[in-house]
């Protein structure tokens, strides 16, 4: 009994007291998860939208600012009031005046950084002054120079985009022999534009402040992941601040801001921000310095080049480190119309996006959060996607629901079966009122002003749809002229979306694709071996519409994904530019042939018609016919010679059949002709 009495008195001991207590005095055990900012992950990983080290860097920062500068600058168009009247193109004295005006003021960077690292390596002392601490005066002074070249059209507020790129030297950070080659660049960029308010310039730099986090629309999006990752590379390779100075349209005095962009979505100010009155209208201005592998030609310079033709409406201004200065005249006076937000269409929405809808939908009732959360949704359609949903709900014995029924009321199983039937239903194609394409007319009169080509057509086809959002597929093609005979296919497809292009990941883009899976020898085109045109022509693929945004493969936006929907109208666009193409070579291969018979003929012509007056006038006293009368006719007659077979082919093309594929006519021929003619045919 006595072994049975202790026993209970041990456990009450053991477990009463000690169990109550051991909460008080044990310290929560802390987890292994910790949680980051998006600011915190990008800016170690800044390669992910583009920025990795190498030639295309360079480009990446062109990239993103002057896709800010156009945006911007297209929405000051759209805003604003008053409007400038301007001509149908530049004025060419506004080009001489800010090559004048700069001429004197730029030096070759590359070539005296290169200099002092010859003089380096062969021993010789070289003495570069430190760079002194700029004061907040000292960049207003030298952004007060920096318009200078441009207060013509500043004045007449043209529309205005500038970068310029300058290899500095900071021998603190890096020295002149650094055996990895790397140089610092100071990079800059100005537009007049529609410019930023004090709120949303302190937001600028910060990760996810964008135009098209709530809704999709057609536009290069507005400080996304790509200026705060251009900033965060700054400071990451240089350790310099970032200076911008900005202006709304429709304010008196500017914003001024010297800073650093932080780890924790916040800015740490170096000085500023001021407002003060600066001379210009409206805009935003940026300098900064990045850390990359030196500067070469066919990077940003290109992006540049391809920017100004499908934003013909911009006058884009690019001065290099070697102190080249680039100018893309605007060529057309009308902007494009400003796009629509698209709204979620039934079909491109999955059943998270729908539960996130519900959850932050302002909507009192089920039928105002469909017919309003969507668009091509009609009252009725609402009312038929709750029925279907009822009859489920009653196999299950639950409760029905109503047009009325509170949308924060739903329970998880009712959300699952009210997505069933609206995803099973069938709907009106999205709105293509979302879609702003560039147009044919404007497309082939850039690309002529461009490169003065023998032969450009454009070809844009309807909206259509794709994910639920609207797009458009436009094409041109140009041949001869300016245009010199390409050794590499990337130098013959020039890819676009929404006006930006794309130079980067070409073979992964459905546009390239698209192209390979035409079949170019039914034009009178000849190909590399991966299926891409060769020769003296450029194809320009340009998709445009909200669409795009969803079908990019990555951050970086250089590739779109094959879409069945997508690579067909880029194909059939394609093959119409095609045979307009292949009628203008057979036009000018039957006006060549007509030309060398005619000369053929005309070789003869003197030699026939002596023969021919000799047989007329044998026998007779008095000739009928001469021999020099008889040959200018016959010279006469040629002129206009074309065979039958010529004007069948000719009508066969007009008819832009791809039944029989057409093939050119070799020397051959002409020998035959040549021969026919010698033998008397």
């Amino acid at each position: 009994m006595s072994s049975k009495d202790k026993k209970p008195k041990k456990a009450k001991t053991q477990s009463t007291p000690r169990k109550e207590k051991s909460p008080d005095k044990t310290p929560p055990i802390a987890g292994d998860i910790r949680q980051g900012t998006i600011a915190k992950f990008m800016r170690k990983r800044t390669q992910l939208v583009g920025f990795e080290t190498g030639l295309n860097k360079h480009t990446q920062f062109a990239i993103e600012f002057l896709d800010n500068a156009i945006d911007a600058v297209e929405s000051w168009w759209w805003k604003a009031k008053s409007l400038p009247r301007l001509d149908d193109q530049l004025d060419p004295k506004y080009i001489e005046e800010i090559q004048s005006k700069l001429e004197g003021t730029l030096h070759d960077s590359i070539a005296l950084s290169k200099q002092l690292e010859k003089d380096v390596r062969e021993g010789k002392e070289v003495e570069i002054p430190p760079r002194r601490r700029e004061t907040l005066q000292d960049r207003l002074t030298t952004f007060r120079k920096f318009l200078i070249p441009f207060r013509g059209m500043i004045n007449r507020r043209e529309p205005l985009c500038v970068i310029q790129l300058t290899e500095v030297h900071m021998p603190d950070l890096v020295p002149l022999d650094d055996e990895e080659g790397f140089k610092v660049y100071e990079f800059t960029c100005f537009d007049n534009g529609v410019g930023m308010v004090p709120p949303d310039l302190e937001k600028y730099g910060i990760y996810l402040a964008s135009s098209k986090s709530e809704k999709l629309r057609q536009t290069r999006g507005s400080q996304g992941f790509g200026a705060p990752s251009a900033f965060s590379d700054a400071q990451n390779t240089t350790g310099k601040p970032i200076f911008t100075i900005s202006k709304r349209f429709n304010t008196g005095e500017a914003t001024v801001t010297d800073f650093y962009t932080t780890t924790a979505n916040t800015k740490e100010y170096v000085s500023g921000p001021i407002n003060m009155d600066l001379p210009f209208e409206n805009g935003t201005y940026i300098k900064l310095n990045y850390l990359n592998i030196q500067y070469r030609r066919g990077y940003a310079d290109t992006y540049c080049e391809m920017a100004s033709l499908l934003n013909s409406h911009v006058t884009l201004v690019f001065i290099d480190p070697y102190g080249d200065v680039r100018i893309y005249p605007r060529r057309v006076k009308d902007f494009p119309e400003e796009p629509k937000y698209a709204q979620p269409h039934p079909a491109s929405i999955r059943i998270g996006e729908f539960q996130d809808l519900l959850r932050e939908s302002t909507e009192v009732d089920l039928r105002g959060f469909l017919t309003r959360a969507f668009c091509r949704m009609s009252g009725n359609k609402a009312k038929t996607i709750i029925g279907n949903a009822n009859k489920e709900l009653r196999k299950r014995h639950q409760d029905t629901l109503s047009a009325k029924t509170p949308t924060d009321s739903l329970s998880k199983m009712e959300i699952e079966l009210l997505y069933k039937s609206f995803s099973s239903e069938d709907y009106i194609a999205p709105p293509t009122d979302t879609v702003v394409p560039v147009g044919e007319e404007v497309f082939e009169q850039t690309i002529q002003m461009a490169y003065e080509p023998d032969f450009a057509t454009a070809v844009t086809r309807k909206p259509t749809s794709g994910k639920g959002l609207s797009f458009a597929v436009e094409v041109c093609i140009a041949y001869g002229g300016n245009i010199k005979p390409a050794t590499s296919a990337p130098m013959v497809l020039w890819r676009f979306v929404n006006r930006v292009p794309k130079l980067r990941d070409n073979s992964d883009c459905a546009t390239w694709k698209a192209t390979t899976l035409v079949n170019w020898k039914n034009y009178k085109v000849q190909t590399f071996d991966n299926g891409i045109p060769r020769g003296p022509i450029m194809v320009f693929i340009h998709v445009a519409g909200a669409y795009v945004h969803v079908m990019f493969k990555g951050q970086s936006k250089q590739a779109l994904a094959e879409d069945e929907v997508l690579l067909r109208e880029i194909k059939l666009a394609l093959e119409d530019a095609g045979r307009r193409f292949r009628r203008f070579i057979t036009r000018r291969e039957t006006a060549k042939r007509k030309a060398k018979r005619a000369g053929i003929l005309a070789m003869y012509a003197d030699q026939f018609a002596q023969s021919l007056a000799t047989i007329a006038n044998d026998g007779k006293k008095k000739p009928t016919f001469n021999a020099e009368v008889v040959a200018r006719k016959i010279r006469d007659s040629i002129t206009g010679f074309e065979t039958a077979d010529d004007q069948e082919e000719t009508e066969t093309d007009a008819r832009g059949t791809d039944l029989i594929a057409d093939v050119p006519l070799g020397d051959g021929d002409d020998e035959f002709i040549e021969a026919s003619v010698e033998g008397g045919e």
